[in-house]
């Protein structure tokens, strides 16, 4: 069955850490027009929710409470049923369908398994797209987090914006340090400052796929990862291919306890075959998916106009998106990989095994 993306309700996912302020900024971003008719789903640990209570409720849109348990890992498939149950009752009473969902997650959740949960169930990949991660960081506690929490680091190594919280609790040399721990991580990710819950909608809405070609370097945000050369570790280009590797312009991958999320870019200068687009992702996700937690790419296409924008979680890829050609003008296609000790040169050397043998 084929489906129109366009067609599809877009999801929100909010994340972030125990104490990050995830629940104050909710209650500011459903007053706001822009989440009219919106789904707030809420994933509370233990068996008497009190998050949801903290929560405005109004006409304009439904609150679903989902406690005893964690989405990430006990009650994946309490998602697709509480929003299809949360979709029957207001269709049975004639009200306006849901505009979007907002899954504000627990804070010790890993954002990954529920993307693909989004991306894999049946029921809401027919009716719901990703329409992106919103990681909130707490100013004041969030590098001693990050290094003693591997939820936290996940939270943040899938995110597309992260937001910053509590930030007059911390001067300026602490907020700095932070922003650039995270960047070390997620270059990828835009930083926000949040203070007091305060922002406007827009900035939590409209993260995903680009739509339109100015937002397509904004989504993947290729210019936050700088060269680097063989000297560096990385493998060297690869001759067929034109592949540069890149790595975050801020710092090395975060370890700990023998985990390493690793955040790179690799750009390949000419056109892919689809033919060995798909072969490559399909090894690659066979033997490594586990190991890779989100991956964004604007890919140009052999024979192709328009380029396509590339979505995955672990195993699972988001159909492609086409792209306005002025999303690649220069032809030159750019993946983005987040993933959990997997080393980059063993992305591109299986890349490089699907190239055509150079004559000599």
């Amino acid at each position: 069955m084929n489906v129109d993306t366009a067609d599809l309700i877009p999801v929100t996912v909010l994340t972030g850490f125990l104490g990050s302020g995830k629940t104050t900024l909710l209650n500011r971003l459903v007053r706001q027009p822009a989440m009219k008719d919106a789904l707030v789903v809420i994933n509370e640990f233990g068996d008497i929710g009190l998050d949801h209570r903290l929560v405005a409720e109004s006409d304009e849109h439904t609150v679903v409470e989902m406690s005893s348990g964690c989405l990430c890992c006990t009650i994946r498939g309490d998602l697709s049923r509480n929003v299809q149950q949360a979709c029957e009752a207001v269709e049975r009473e004639g009200g306006q369908p849901f505009s979007r969902v907002i899954i504000e997650t627990t804070g010790l959740a890993d954002p990954a398994p529920i993307l693909h949960t989004l991306m894999t169930d049946h029921w809401l990949a027919h009716r719901f797209a990703l329409d992106g991660v919103i990681c909130l960081v707490d100013s004041a506690s969030g590098i001693s987090t990050l290094n003693a929490h591997r939820e936290s680091q996940r939270q943040v190594a899938v995110a597309d914006r992260l937001l910053l919280t509590k930030t007059d609790l911390v001067d300026e040399e602490r907020l700095s340090r932070l922003a650039s721990h995270l960047a070390a991580i997620n270059p990828a990710a835009e930083q926000l400052q949040v203070r007091h819950g305060e922002l406007a909608a827009e900035y939590v809405v409209g993260s995903s796929l680009p739509a339109k070609g100015q937002r397509a370097e904004g989504w993947l945000r290729a210019a936050s990862y700088a060269q680097v050369s063989p000297a560096m570790g990385m493998a060297p280009p690869t001759p067929g291919a034109l592949v540069t590797m890149m790595a975050p312009a801020s710092g090395p991958a975060l370890t700990r306890h023998g985990e390493q999320i690793r955040s790179f870019c690799f750009t390949v200068e000419q056109p892919i075959a689809p033919e060995i687009l798909e072969d490559w992702l399909d090894l690659l996700m066979s033997l490594l998916g586990d190991k890779i937690l989100r991956v964004k790419a604007i890919v140009k296409i052999a024979g192709r106009e328009q380029p396509l924008a590339l979505h995955g979680v672990q195993h699972i890829f988001h159909p492609p998106e086409p792209l306005p050609v002025e999303a690649c003008r220069d032809g030159v296609s750019r993946f983005v990989f987040i993933t959990n000790g997997v080393a980059p040169e063993a992305v591109t050397q299986l890349f490089d095994y699907f190239q055509p043998a150079q004559a000599t």
